[in-house]
């Protein structure tokens, strides 16, 4: 019998989503198959890169991501990148890992750069023929006008930082005047600021993996926030939205937003697990966005997704590493 891959569960990272970054390795680590695989946690963080390793953290070698030891120097087959936000999810990390030749289980350096930048990806799906909100950009927070801004976007809208997840700096504005405290507050987040036409109807997500070689659609949920839109609070608190898994959707439409995913996830060339966001209306299906490093704690809505499609955590986590 082969011995188990050891696998580097890389987490933490630069930014405010490290807390769900730190569950969802966690949820890695307790739910591995380690008859296949042998797991390390790696921390991300600005004053170094840790592994921890018998209860203590060890200090990773850059330069071939190995870790010292007393008695061996420790090398990882793969890594497992559950970063959400920078490093992780925006090429960088994967780059590194490309310069030295260590596999992993997300879309490589285009992919991840591409859709971590929410308007790059709106723009290039809706060259791709997919149907997206109408949206501008702001690059400088100095430089931009409500009223121009107004003459392209109807109210209400949102605005966004392009590079930040968890819905970090996300305002609904529903009036002119609340436009410009909206845009610097996504500026505060980001350097570069969306602002993006609302799409009403039912919020879904759906969850995608390439299982097998092949893009496969895995459920669908549909996302009912209590908060006026799917924000930070609602994300991760419990008693302000609801996650129902399958989603309450005609029979027509949940097949469309199957297929549709899968159409997505090859389009943008992901790999490992995704997620689909969409507003869904008499209008059809709206690309609102995609995750290429989905939450993964015990609660997030991609393990749920994987359970209603028949999937035990343990068998996610061998196909995004095997997939």
């Amino acid at each position: 019998m082969n011995a188990p891959k050891r696998i580097a569960v890389v987490c933490g990272g630069y930014t405010g989503e490290k807390a769900i970054s730190m569950k969802s390795a966690e949820m890695v680590m307790n739910n591995i198959d380690r008859q296949k695989f042998d797991p390390v946690m790696v921390r991300i963080e600005r004053d170094g890169w840790w592994a921890q390793i018998a209860g203590t953290g060890l200090p990773v070698d850059k330069n071939d991501f190995s870790v010292p030891n007393q008695t061996e120097t420790i090398r990882f087959d793969a890594a497992l990148i559950a970063i959400h936000g920078t490093p992780g999810e925006d090429g960088k990390l994967q780059g590194y890992f490309d310069m030295i030749g260590m596999p992993y289980q997300t879309g490589g350096v285009l992919n991840m750069a591409l859709t971590f930048d929410k308007f790059r990806t709106v723009s290039a799906l809706r060259e791709g023929g997919f149907q997206v909100a109408q949206s501008v950009i702001l690059k400088d927070s100095g430089s931009f006008s409500p009223d121009e801004i107004l003459k392209t976007i109807d109210l209400p809208c949102f605005v966004k930082p392009t590079n930040a997840g968890s819905s970090l700096g996300i305002s609904r504005v529903d009036a002119a005047e609340q436009l410009p405290a909206a845009i610097e507050k996504a500026f505060a987040e980001n350097s570069h600021v969306m602002v993006e036409a609302l799409v009403t109807g039912t919020e879904i997500t759906c969850g995608v993996m390439r299982i097998d070689g092949k893009a496969t659609a895995l459920q669908i949920t549909e996302i009912v926030s209590y908060n006026s839109f799917f924000d930070y609070e609602a994300k991760y608190r419990e008693d302000r939205r609801e996650e129902i898994t399958p989603a309450r959707i005609s029979e027509q439409d949940f097949e469309k937003c199957l297929r549709t995913s899968e159409a997505i996830y090859d389009f943008l060339d992901c790999r490992g697990a995704a997620r689909v966001d969409f507003m869904l209306n008499e209008q059809g299906l709206f690309c609102i966005e995609i995750n290429t490093v989905p939450g993964m704690s015990e609660v997030s809505i991609l393990p749920q997704q994987c359970e209603a499609y028949g999937m035990s955590k343990t068998e996610m986590i061998t196909h995004m590493l095997e997939g």
